[in-house]
């Protein structure tokens, strides 16, 4: 699987559009450990560059096709955070509701 990391200045932060966004929902994710990492990128003599595989690119350089994959690659990145901060709060939701059964099932007992 091809690696990408942009590297230097910060890019823009873009707000998410979502028809369900429950404000106690924590935005913080994971980093990206197969796919693309998000970096900053890196600006040299005003062109910013991102490193695939090891290697250092131009964005300028590469064709529409190839900075597609980058944007879908980050794209898929963003989502997958998303759905892995959906499944811890999920399995501490589970794991509350067990609690509380456990808690239901003593008191039932006396």
């Amino acid at each position: 699987m091809t690696d990408t990391k942009k590297t230097g200045a910060a890019p823009k932060p873009r707000k998410a559009a979502s028809t369900k966004a429950p404000a106690s929902k924590s935005t913080a994710r994971k980093p990206a450990t197969k796919a693309a990492s998000k970096k900053p990128a890196q600006k040299t003599a005003n062109k910013e560059t991102i490193t695939i595989d090891g290697k250092q690119y131009a964005l300028d350089s590469l064709n529409d096709n190839a900075k597609a994959q980058i944007t879908n690659i980050r794209a898929t990145d963003r989502l997958i955070g998303e759905l892995e901060n959906e499944l811890a709060i999920t399995k501490t939701a589970r794991q509350r509701y067990g609690e509380a059964l456990e808690q239901e099932l003593k008191a039932t007992r006396k």
